[in-house]
């Protein structure tokens, strides 16, 4: 990356930021189940280091356009709950769903614009939006935001290549980052790389008192095959608020 993979945090600063800034995101779940984290001694670097072919990956951004994927997001600065978080998306319609307290964002394509709708019932705040000229492609997600990484990672001298481990099922490439000051570790962060699609299913992000500071870890993901009604939501209980 070509800055610190703490960068991340940031991406998340705000849940439900999308590049369509007329739609209003719903208000964030405030009761959630804590995140424990437990010590792996596999993120040490081995003895034997891997072949410096394999510690490389390529971007693919395809899965971006067609796409299921479910994961947790930790932030200590901002709360000591782990959110969760479901985004569905296709051509026509995309969902972030947060499972635990019903909040919601939908877009689906209505002809040349797009109808995006929010949910939050413990707020009883329930929007309709119309975003002109534009297309549910146009839409950076919350997930596409948080888990891209640059090619040139490997590259870096501070960040070391662990191996491969599997996430989800997934094969990704594991690799930590370490930043200092005047000799001294202030952060240390693992990313698991995803081999196939180039982005980072799982990231965990230390202080330099070994405190978790921010983690993520896609528990599911498919690419591919997800259709209008796959991503689509019912509506049907809700009175909207015209926006």
């Amino acid at each position: 990356m070509k800055k610190f993979i703490r960068s991340a945090a940031l991406l998340l600063a705000a849940l439900l930021l999308f590049s369509l800034s007329a739609c209003k995101e719903a208000n964030e779940p405030t009761t959630l189940p804590d995140y424990t984290y437990h010590s792996d001694d596999s993120t040490a670097p081995s003895e034997t280091a891997p072949s410096a072919d394999d510690e490389f990956f390529t971007v693919n951004e395809s899965w971006q356009k067609n796409f299921a994927a479910e994961y947790r997001y930790f932030d200590g600065a901002v709360a000591e709950d782990t959110v969760t978080i479901r985004e569905t998306r296709c051509e026509t319609a995309f969902a972030a769903v947060y499972p635990q307290t019903g909040n919601l964002i939908y877009y689906a394509a209505n002809g040349s614009d797009i109808d995006c709708y929010t949910v939050a019932p413990a707020e009883k705040q329930y929007m309709h939006t119309v975003v002109k000229n534009k297309r549910v492609s146009d839409i950076s997600t919350t997930l596409m935001k948080l888990t891209a990484v640059s090619e040139e990672l490997p590259e870096r001298s501070n960040v070391l290549y662990i191996g491969e481990e599997t996430v989800a099922g997934r094969v990704c490439k594991k690799y930590i980052q370490r930043a200092y000051t005047d000799g001294a570790v202030t952060e240390t962060v693992y990313v698991w790389v995803d081999a196939q699609y180039g982005f980072a299913m799982k990231c965990e992000d230390y202080d330099g008192e070994d405190a978790l500071k921010t983690y993520w870890e896609v528990t599911s993901f498919s690419a591919g095959g997800v259709t209008a009604a796959d991503a689509g939501v019912d509506l049907s209980a809700y009175t909207f608020t015209e926006g």
